[in-house]
């Protein structure tokens, strides 16, 4: 995706920076910043991105101010490089940030569908083909996120499992000479002995007595010295067998941890595929669900068919309705399955247009027809500052005392602007759907 900042650089909408580096930086940290901003606040990517694409935006809107704020946080003197309010600069600024945040969750989608029917209505100049191109990429990703690929007949070929090998069998090693033992038992013994090869020998540490001489001496020579013996060998044996003990211990710790990295593994192969296959199945079921209702036709709110209501009525409450009908966000084609049903009711055709003023005019006169139940759930919208289409269909249909002419003048929706039923209602479906996924995220 092409940089903004660089789109409206080289279209000569950003003044006074004239190949200075260090201003540049400046702006490029100013856009990072309130990409930062965004991602923590994702509601306000509704009103940033109207603000970036209006080329007549009010300085007083909140983005606005924001983007001005971070800007002069890291160009302290920005503003006496300019003798009139940088507008584009701040609009550069609101949509770089935009297009860093936009690989962020749904944020894709709900800047896409907040902005692609409000577009065509605004009078842009030079920058035209470079925001189309910035939506269009918009467009891209949300549908990527939107449509999830069936899974595959077979499961991927997975490794096979290989355990670490289990501990070999381990023997106690002898830790003594046998001979030497020999000697050394039989020095305790006497102060002689006769060895194996019939000689006379004199043992290790040798007791200083016969045994039938002094034998009350004899034994407790005998039995000191035969105490280290035995003391000894003893201590060296069990120092061998803690040894291998330990040895076997490590290798079952290492097969215990193979033997957990290979189970986690699987674990989470299945639970890809279960994800997968999940997010498949639940976007079959959008489809056989939106199929559904646009043969019948029938609000499941309002418990009657659309064909019973005004033609402008139906219009705004047939995409509410599919609303409830699908998982968030929608491919693109769930839209046009909407304008196609929409077509379908008397005196909605796609042919026909109507004033936007006659049709807000119509529904605020007709609300009435609408179960009251169903209207108060759209009240809490009334509180918010939304100029696009679907915001000022909610005001019509909330507030029947509101002045219509002022909503228009005071939003970017020009006077004149004309729209059938089907793009009415399309309109407000893309533009609710970024609302919910902003607010129920």
């Amino acid at each position: 995706m092409d940089k903004i900042l660089d789109s409206f650089l080289g279209l000569g909408l950003i003044d006074s920076i004239d190949g200075n580096d260090e201003r540049y930086a400046k702006i490029e940290q100013a856009a990072q910043k309130l990409a930062e901003y965004f991602s923590e606040n994702r509601c306000q990517l509704i009103p940033a991105i109207l603000c970036g694409l209006n080329p007549n935006v009010s300085l007083d809107e909140l983005p606005i101010n924001k983007a001005k704020e971070l800007l002069q946080n890291e160009w302290k003197a920005f503003l006496t490089a300019y003798t009139d309010e940088p507008v584009n600069l701040y609009r550069a600024i609101i949509l770089e940030a935009c297009s860093q945040v936009s690989e962020e969750d749904n944020n894709a989608a709900i800047m896409w569908l907040t902005a692609c029917d409000a577009f065509p209505l605004l009078r842009h100049g030079k920058e035209e083909a470079a925001l189309k191109n910035f939506l269009q990429s918009l467009g891209r990703i949300a549908e990527q996120n939107a449509i999830v690929t069936g899974p595959e007949l077979s499961f991927p070929k997975e490794k096979p499992i290989k355990l670490d090998s289990l501990p070999k069998q381990t023997t106690v090693e002898k830790s003594f000479d046998e001979n030497d033992l020999y000697e050394r038992v039989a020095g305790v013994a006497g102060p002689q002995y006769t060895n194996k090869n019939g000689q006379t020998a004199t043992g290790q540490n040798p007791n200083r007595y016969w045994a039938h001489n002094n034998s009350h001496n004899w034994v407790g020579d005998f039995a000191s010295r035969m105490s280290e013996i035995l003391t000894s060998e003893h201590n060296n044996i069990e120092e061998q067998i803690i040894a291998s003990r330990n040895s076997s211990l490590e290798s079952l710790n290492s097969l215990k941890n193979s033997l957990e990295k290979v189970l986690n593994e699987q674990r989470l192969v299945l639970q890809r595929q279960q994800k997968i296959f999940l997010g498949y199945q639940m976007q079959e079921q959008t489809r056989l669900n939106v199929l559904w209702w646009a043969e019948a036709l029938y609000s499941t709110s309002q418990k009657e068919s659309y064909r019973y209501y005004f033609p402008e009525i139906a219009a705004v409450l047939m995409p509410y309705d599919l609303l409830e009908e699908i998982q968030l966000p929608s491919p693109a084609s769930v839209v046009f399955t909407l304008a196609e049903a929409v077509d379908k009711l008397p005196k909605c055709s796609h042919n026909s247009d109507y004033s936007f003023y006659e049709i807000l005019t119509e529904i605020r006169n007709k609300r009435s027809q609408l179960d009251p139940c169903w209207l108060e759930t759209l009240t809490s919208r009334t509180d918010e500052n939304n100029f696009n289409i679907g915001g000022l269909v909610v005001r019509a249909l909330v507030d029947e005392n509101c002045d219509l002419n002022s909503l228009i003048q005071e939003s970017f929706i020009p006077q004149e602007w004309r729209c059938s039923l089907p793009e009415l209602s399309r309109a407000i479906f893309r533009q609710e759907q970024a609302y919910r996924l902003v607010t129920e995220a």
